[in-house]
């Protein structure tokens, strides 16, 4: 019997359309024309987003038949045989570091599909960013993968009452800084707490994730330059921490809806 092929982190039958790395997750969307790949078995746990077609895995039980939007995490070391009903799939894939998917384990030990409703928005806000047109923030997907790893490993929320100090700090060390490749797993070791707990705890009292509220602290500063100096938006976007000013008026129209230029003349008026 032919030996079972053993498929390394992040590696995925399929043609790769889009990847992105971050400090814990490989995302990649796939497209799939196989009837069927061999049986094989992944290194890494990994959770599978259905984007396009019926998926067809034997690592579910009666092959698990899992249209579009439905998320299947496989543990590490998962063996199957998967397939795409017809000839054409496409799936978002996220293999996931050990040290994260040690907690998934902790409460899933074999595959399975979600149907848990936050759970589910957590894993579209992150293709959604996968998809943002220009400025794909990995620290905005590491936070939303970390998230994602605490709901599907039923990491508990804090105690609701008042925010704790150690997230009040978090809070304005990323309000504060302007390091642009911050990751959440510093700001983590600077709280003295968990990267999952820190991205559960942003979610549960700021209600967005470590990386949003990076993203928003960044715009704020671009706000401010554009309506208090005459500097060229060149120049701000350096300021900025954008690699130039295309980078900068992608990311600014995504979030503000306008155009730098657009909104600086409109203030003007």
């Amino acid at each position: 019997m032919p030996a079972v092929p053993l498929l390394g982190p992040g590696v995925f039958y399929g043609q790769e359309r889009r990847e992105l790395q971050t400090s814990s997750f490989e995302y990649a969307e796939m497209s799939i024309v196989h009837r069927e790949v061999p049986r094989h078995t992944h290194a890494r746990a990994h959770f599978v987003l259905v984007v396009q077609g019926v998926y067809l895995t034997a690592a579910l039980p009666d092959e698990g038949a899992c249209g579009p939007g439905t998320l299947v995490f496989n543990p590490s070391g998962t063996t199957h045989r998967d397939r795409f009903r017809g000839r054409h799939g496409r799936f978002f894939a996220i293999s996931v570091a050990p040290e994260i998917a040690s907690h998934i384990e902790r409460t899933i030990h074999v595959p399975v599909a979600f149907a848990s409703e936050a759970v589910s928005r957590t894993i579209q806000a992150a293709y959604a960013e996968f998809h943002g047109k220009g400025d794909v923030c990995p620290m905005i997907m590491e936070g939303l993968g970390l998230e994602l790893a605490g709901r599907a490993g039923q990491w508990p929320d804090l105690p609701d009452r008042r925010v704790p100090a150690w997230l009040v700090t978090a809070r304005d060390a990323i309000r504060d800084s302007r390091d642009v490749r911050l990751r959440v797993s510093d700001v983590a070791d600077q709280s003295g707490v968990h990267p999952i707990h820190l991205a559960r705890g942003f979610r549960q009292f700021f209600h967005c994730s470590p990386g949003e509220y990076a993203r928003r602290c960044r715009m704020e500063r671009v706000v401010q330059l554009l309506t208090s100096e005459k500097a060229p938006l060149a120049e701000i976007a350096l300021q900025s921490g954008f690699k130039d000013q295309s980078h900068l008026t992608h990311a600014f129209k995504r979030f503000m809806g306008v155009t730098p230029s657009a909104f600086r003349r409109s203030f003007r008026r």
